[in-house]
């Protein structure tokens, strides 16, 4: 966010992270804009990083990180409220040859599920397969 804050609050212009949180706590619906410009700012080539994927489908970023992946790398999803990633994904393990419920592993976690993650984790990374929780 660009706006100066009132009274007090102007020094939080000098510490950016600082200002983030208030940000959260006041607006959170402001976040993610305020996210975009303190990455843009602070971050080395933040502007590119910012802009990374605005030429790019969901799919297509998804398949970039897959390439930057390993088993000694893993993809992590830190998604959103509404973000659903899981049709790119799946799309993605048919395309690498995975087998649902064989090598590729869609589990959805409730009451209970949390021994058949755990099971599927463990089994999953001696075998290679891929688990999306």
């Amino acid at each position: 966010e660009t706006e100066k804050l009132p009274l007090d609050y102007r020094d939080l212009d000098r510490k950016p992270f600082q200002k983030l949180l208030m940000i959260r706590c006041l607006r959170p619906d402001r976040l993610t804009a305020a996210l975009d410009t303190f990455v843009r700012a602070l971050m080395p080539k933040g502007a590119q990083y910012a802009d990374l994927d605005a030429d790019l489908s969901s799919y297509g970023v998804l398949e970039q990180c897959y390439a930057h992946s390993s088993p000694q790398v893993p993809i992590y999803f830190l998604l959103s409220p509404g973000a659903d990633v899981v049709a790119d994904v799946d799309r993605l393990a048919r395309r690498e040859g995975m087998d649902s419920g064989l090598t590729y592993h869609n589990i959805s976690l409730g009451q209970g599920q949390d021994v058949v993650a755990r099971t599927k984790i463990e089994f999953g990374h001696i075998e290679g397969h891929w688990i999306l929780l």
